[in-house]
């Protein structure tokens, strides 16, 4: 096999860590691989394709962090964003895409009434949970503990440069653990205007969980009797499990939902959406961004969500997944490798045994970036649509040479 050679990449990285904090920040950055040996600029991608910015091709399951579902540079929706932007795309008005993709939304979505648009998932789910305090005029909000709504205050991590009270309305519980979750609400009834969830729970750096059988029920049950609303963070689940969302999939009854990522295929747009009960309640604040009417990225949202459900996407990304995670573990036991294997088959996780600094994980995913893969240590990776049974057959042939030298 061919060395890839990644010298163009870290040159780069090193100017970038010299005029940008950590040289670039997120999930990413090659400072969470094993240093050096993991692409850190790309050049182009196709399909479920990249090339870095020293030539080398890979197989891609990290899709932008899940913007990407249909593949890179996906015809339907690039000529659907290229026309509209030949029209105008930021104007200081709404584009007529602007109402003809929030009326898509709110005839697609079940059980929603009315949306409203902005550019990233943090956005949304911040803009939820004050919708939610405006309508029960209570400030709790109850999360899951570790879980990632977005880069704002309420929800980052505990840091020194946020101030506590910030988040003195806050209250997590463990996932899938009602009887936690109603210790959260008894220990502050009265005072709780929400709870925000998952569809599933994906930390970072920690086995995926589904929910169990009943848990969202539950949880519905709890908030009807003490005045609580359901809000459910799908920004990153949103169109992989189903073609609805994720609350049709599991069967969540959710008086606000927030998607982004998928919606579109990569470009940036995120949207709330609530029921009709919550409609006054949102209209007594201004949430507004100056590029949140752009029109471009609405036109390629239409064009992505109505390509999802006429493709059949969903449906194939849960095949490739299941043969993805078949390949995986046939693979890793025939070497006597201990890994767990968690999450959707469309959202994945690869961790391994006795390995709490993840040192096996990061050399296992730089052994399959030489290869030409790229997947990641401690984030969860996507499939898109555009993998197809060669790319999940080469990958499998990659994985099973890196158990091999593990």
């Amino acid at each position: 096999m061919k060395e890839y050679s990644l010298t163009r990449s870290y040159e780069m990285f090193s100017r970038a860590e010299q005029i940008v904090p950590h040289g670039y920040q997120g999930p990413q950055n090659p400072r969470f691989y094993d240093f050096g040996h993991a692409p850190v600029f790309l050049k182009r991608g196709e399909g479920c394709h990249v090339w870095d910015v020293d030539g080398n091709e890979y197989i891609d399951y990290l899709c932008a962090l899940g913007a990407i579902v249909l593949g890179m540079r996906h015809p339907v929706v690039e000529e659907a964003a290229r026309k509209q932007s030949e029209t105008g795309d930021c104007m200081t008005f709404p584009s007529d895409k602007w109402l003809e993709l929030a009326e898509y939304m709110v005839n697609r979505i079940p059980k929603m009434d009315w949306a409203i648009f902005a550019k990233n998932g943090s956005d949304v789910t911040s803009y939820l949970t004050q919708v939610a305090r405006a309508h029960t005029g209570k400030p709790g909000i109850v999360m899951i503990h570790h879980a990632y709504h977005g880069f704002h205050f309420w929800c980052s991590s505990p840091a020194s440069s946020i101030p506590p009270e910030y988040q003195s309305h806050i209250y997590p519980f463990h996932f899938n653990d009602i009887e936690d979750f109603e210790k959260v609400v008894q220990d502050h009834k009265g005072q709780l205007a929400a709870v925000m969830l998952t569809p599933v729970r994906h930390d970072i750096a920690s086995d995926q969980e589904l929910p169990e059988p009943g848990f969202f029920n539950k949880i519905r049950e709890i908030c009807d009797k003490e005045g609580m609303l359901l809000l459910l963070d799908d920004v990153r689940c949103g169109f992989r499990y189903h073609e609805n969302g994720s609350a049709e999939y599991f069967g969540v009854d959710a008086d606000m939902i927030a998607f982004g990522k998928a919606m579109s295929n990569g470009y940036p747009i995120s949207v709330a959406m609530g029921k009709k009960k919550l409609m006054d309640a949102a209209r007594t604040f201004l949430f507004i961004g100056t590029h949140f009417y752009s029109a471009a990225p609405m036109a390629a949202s239409l064009a992505c969500l109505k390509e999802i459900k006429a493709s059949g996407a969903v449906a194939h990304m849960l095949q490739m997944g299941e043969l993805l995670r078949k390949g995986i573990l046939d693979s890793a036991k025939a070497h006597g490798i201990g890994v767990r294997y968690s999450g959707h088959p469309t959202m994945p996780l690869l961790m391994f045994e006795d390995d709490p600094l993840f040192a096996k994980a990061k050399r296992f995913c730089a052994l399959a970036a030489e290869r030409g893969v790229i997947f990641h240590p401690i984030h969860n990776w996507f499939l898109s649509a555009a993998h197809k049974k060669k790319d999940i057959e080469k990958t499998i042939g990659v994985c099973d040479e890196c158990f091999k030298m593990l």
